[in-house]
């Protein structure tokens, strides 16, 4: 994603989607993400399933700010990264998530290009000086790898006729 393209809510959403496997490797229904927008565990949700169904599939591509905040809240990214034209979901998650982010931003604002520069410069050492030698740092963070859930005990499989008798014999027999 290049800066400044302007990438559809359903495309961010959909990538948003991919990053929120659950558990058990698999993504989360319309329904558990429509939960998910409440302001609190058992609040009523921001949207219904149909419209979070719709703002997937791109069918619904403006929503409100109540809707946004909530989606925000569903897939934990900042809001930002929701309306259009911005697209890095790092730096904004850096930004909302770490107040000296802000701080050092703040301090450039009035500095011009140069100042911008020399922050970026001092970036870069820094990420060094950290063992971080490649300087480029993807928009979208890879996500992290799902965790295993244990197998959990199921419904035996039917048997065959033949290894039903098996059992049965094998039963009475107390072998």
């Amino acid at each position: 994603m290049p800066p400044g393209s302007d990438v559809p809510l359903a495309s961010k959403l959909a990538l948003l989607l991919r990053r929120k496997v659950e558990a058990a490797g698999k993504t989360p229904s319309t329904r558990t993400l429509a939960a998910a927008t409440a302001e609190a565990p058992g609040e009523k949700p921001a949207m219904t399933h149909q419209v979070v169904n719709d703002l997937l599939n791109g069918v619904k591509s403006n929503p409100s700010t109540s809707q946004l905040q909530g989606l925000a809240r569903a897939f934990e990214c900042p809001v930002a990264y929701l309306l259009p034209g911005y697209n890095g979901l790092t730096s904004l998650s850096v930004y909302e998530e770490q107040q000296d982010a802000r701080e050092a931003l703040r301090l450039v604002h009035d500095l011009g290009e140069a100042g911008a520069a020399e922050l970026l410069e001092a970036a870069r050492e820094i990420r060094l000086r950290h063992g971080r030698s490649d300087l480029t740092v993807p928009e979208v963070p890879e996500p992290l790898p799902p965790v295993a859930e244990p197998p959990r005990p199921g419904r035996r499989r039917r048997l065959s006729f033949a290894e039903a008798a098996d059992r049965a014999v094998s039963d009475l027999e107390g072998t």
